[in-house]
């Protein structure tokens, strides 16, 4: 599916594939003092994701995939790491070498809405690393004309729901089946 293209800044196309939006590649400061680096992922990080998800708590795991899912397979790797930068995205965090988090998006087929997801390390969590991960993810959205994220949470997801409400976007949910539906509008609707 043709996604949006947006003419970069001499870096190459920011919206085609294989080439990523290197130029949002930082040093970020956390609400805590800390700082980390976050950048598009690559598909060298497979092995870093996998580790990652292996120090994942069994809670942590649960919440991400609604069951216990102990390693993460290699389809599941490849499919991770290898993104066109347009449909599907990803960026990950990286505290000195060590992978702690990744936030991916990836459109759904003919819409303008993109699933949104996260994993962020237990003893990581709560330093505002889902906040910069989201607010990267829905800059790189809005550039290629995805205007919603969508997110399936468990209610017991309450740092997942938490953030949702505090990126001060236009929200929408609705509980059905033991889930939480949420919908954020990345661009307000057009007024008629």
């Amino acid at each position: 599916m043709p996604g949006a293209h947006a003419e970069g800044d001499g870096r190459g196309l920011v919206g085609s594939p294989s080439v990523p939006p290197f130029a949002r590649a930082r040093d970020v400061l956390l609400a805590d003092g800390g700082s980390v680096h976050v950048r598009p992922i690559r598909e060298s990080d497979g092995p870093a994701l996998a580790a990652l998800h292996g120090r994942l708590s069994d809670e942590s795991v649960y919440l991400r995939y609604f069951s216990p899912h102990a390693h993460l397979s290699a389809r599941e790797v490849v499919r991770a790491t290898q993104v066109d930068h347009r449909d599907r995205e990803a960026f990950v965090v990286l505290d000195r070498d060590a992978l702690i988090g990744i936030g991916s998006y990836e459109r759904s087929a003919g819409s303008d809405a993109a699933e949104i997801a996260f994993e962020v390390e237990d003893e990581q969590q709560g330093r505002g690393i889902g906040t910069l991960l989201f607010e990267m993810l829905a800059a790189a959205a809005r550039e290629r004309g995805i205007r919603r994220f969508v997110a399936k949470v468990l209610p017991q997801n309450q740092r997942m729901l938490q953030l949702f409400r505090e990126v001060g976007l236009a929200e929408r949910t609705h509980f059905e089946g033991g889930v939480v539906d949420v919908d954020l509008e990345l661009v307000p609707p057009p007024v008629a």
